[in-house]
């Protein structure tokens, strides 16, 4: 199975009822979709930086991945774990054990070039929290691989606030899909001081090889998620053209999550 993407995307400016054929694999009507926003929402803690992944570097991680964990068999979800190690002064340093040992070494090198890419676009507290600096105490680390076929998506939510710490990572390793923000009812409720015409929803399109942070309120306020589609409408890179129609190609995305401290004990209660 081949996993380059082919996406393709046409203006809707330049529609017209000639380009109309009676086909099963016509586009499907844009009427009701969002126009999903390529920069990121004024959402507080969401990052989404002008920074990809090599794509080398994003093949040779899909590649492996598709055949470890995916190639032959009936699933589309797999969960990895490790823990960083603390290095103290007077030990020979392991970098590697600052990512998470345990962790296969091809998703450890991806965490390497995460911290070079991100360190110049967030604040340095928070690259502090997602990567480790020497010294920093122990911590178990997870990280899911979701693979998504055109037309699956994943229901809205708020990662498990029992489970999981603050700040995510998502990494867009193949294909591109639209994620929406929703914020929490119980803090829209809660808020005062709104005003009319504040958003409550965004759409996000996420590219191939993007990289997507999320942290405070954007982390435990709005609930993500994915809508399962086979095509996004997304705004033009040019901005005097109207959206583009981009049709999905397979997916695959890691997420990088810390668990809570207990969390990663085998057998604890499931709230």
């Amino acid at each position: 199975m081949s996993f380059r993407t082919s996406s393709s995307s046409k203006s809707l400016a330049s529609d017209s009822d000639s380009d109309s054929v009676d086909s099963l694999f016509d586009a499907p009507s844009t009427t009701l979709m969002p126009v999903a926003k390529r920069r990121v929402p004024p959402i507080p803690g969401l990052f989404l930086p002008p920074v990809l992944v090599p794509p080398e570097q994003a093949t040779q991680i899909t590649q492996e991945c598709m055949r470890l964990y995916f190639d032959g068999k009936d699933v589309n979800q797999i969960m990895l774990f490790g823990r960083t190690m603390t290095i103290t002064d007077g030990e020979e340093e392991d970098i590697d054990a600052r990512m998470g040992k345990g962790l296969p070494s091809i998703l450890v090198q991806l965490l390497h070039r995460l911290s070079a890419l991100l360190q110049p676009w967030i604040p340095s507290d928070l690259h502090d929290r997602l990567f480790p600096p020497k010294g920093a105490p122990p911590r178990a680390r997870q990280a899911i691989l979701n693979l998504y076929r055109p037309g699956e998506g994943i229901a809205s939510h708020v990662d498990l606030l029992n489970r999981f710490d603050d700040g995510i990572i998502g990494v867009t390793l193949c294909g591109s899909c639209v994620m929406s923000f929703e914020e929490v009812e119980h803090v829209r409720d809660c808020e005062k001081g709104r005003g009319e015409g504040d958003e409550k929803k965004w759409d996000l399109y996420l590219p191939e090889r993007s990289v997507l942070v999320m942290s405070k309120d954007a982390r435990y306020d709005w609930k993500h998620g994915i809508q399962g589609r086979t095509h996004d409408l997304v705004e033009n890179e040019d901005e005097n053209e109207g959206p583009c129609l981009i049709k999905r190609s397979i997916r695959l995305s890691i997420t990088f999550r810390w668990l809570l401290p207990g969390a990663d004990i085998v057998g604890g209660p499931e709230a």
